[in-house]
């Protein structure tokens, strides 16, 4: 930061300008995420006008902070790890979005967010900020990559994921001693379950040679529709609710 900018300790009009603006985008994009969640999860009609309000905060919240990284890493003390908690919620929009269309484009744009956090170490410092809060933000990150990945296919990079994320949780439960380290337990022990699952399961030709399975339908994929006999247009699959037969799930 110039000496122009800050002057005996104050900053000039136009940081102070910069600062505010960056708080109010912050404020406004925690509010519009924190909205999210009151949205029923299927069945309510403005949800698309809703997330489109929270990714045009957090598409200015980005920018912004990119075009004043440096005035704001003086004036404000941002650090990387508030970097990639904005990362990684327009990470959670773009994963949200698919949940409600199954459009992959948003899975894929989640991805892409959730891999830059990990490539640009945005959690790199969190161990040493010795606050038990921040390494559960970056654990939660892990845990919400690894469901990315998985269902994206990306199984390698999922068992990269496995290690780092057990490594980070020995370091939490042994530093904090936290009341969820058994949870945190839980969830290690549910993926590698779900991928041991995964890789028991192979789906062969009648010649036993493997068969490669999508899960996405397409034009080659698909039945084609039945022409209704009285000549009214086919039913379109609007909305659909999957419930799990687990007794604890």
């Amino acid at each position: 930061m110039s000496a122009e900018t800050k002057q005996n300790g104050v900053l000039d009009p136009s940081a102070q300008s910069i600062v505010y603006e960056f708080c109010h985008l912050l404020e406004k994009s925690k509010q519009l995420f924190n909205g999210l969640r009151d949205l029923p999860q299927y069945g309510h009609k403005q949800w698309q006008s809703y997330f489109g309000r929270a990714f045009d905060v957090y598409t200015k919240l980005w920018k912004f902070q990119q075009q004043h990284r440096e005035l704001l890493d003086g004036a404000y003390g941002l650090k990387r790890w508030q970097i990639g908690e904005i990362a990684s919620k327009i990470g959670q929009l773009y994963y949200h979005y698919y949940l409600r269309t199954s459009e992959t484009n948003y899975l894929n744009e989640s991805f892409a967010f959730y891999s830059a956090i990990r490539m640009r170490a945005y959690y790199s410092k969190a161990n040493k900020e010795e606050r038990p809060d921040l390494m559960v933000k970056k654990l939660r990150y892990y845990a919400r990559f690894v469901i990315v990945c998985l269902l994206l296919k990306k199984m390698k990079l999922v068992r990269d994921l496995i290690r780092e994320l057990a490594k980070l949780i020995d370091d939490y439960t042994g530093i904090y001693q936290p009341a969820d380290a058994l949870e945190w337990s839980m969830v290690l022990q549910e993926i590698k379950a779900f991928m041991d699952a995964d890789s028991a399961v192979q789906v062969v030709e009648h010649d036993s040679s493997p068969v490669v399975l999508t899960h996405r339908l397409g034009p080659a994929t698909c039945p084609p529709t039945e022409r209704s006999l009285s000549g009214a247009s086919p039913l379109h699959l609007a909305e659909i609710l999957i419930v799990g037969n687990c007794a604890d799930q």
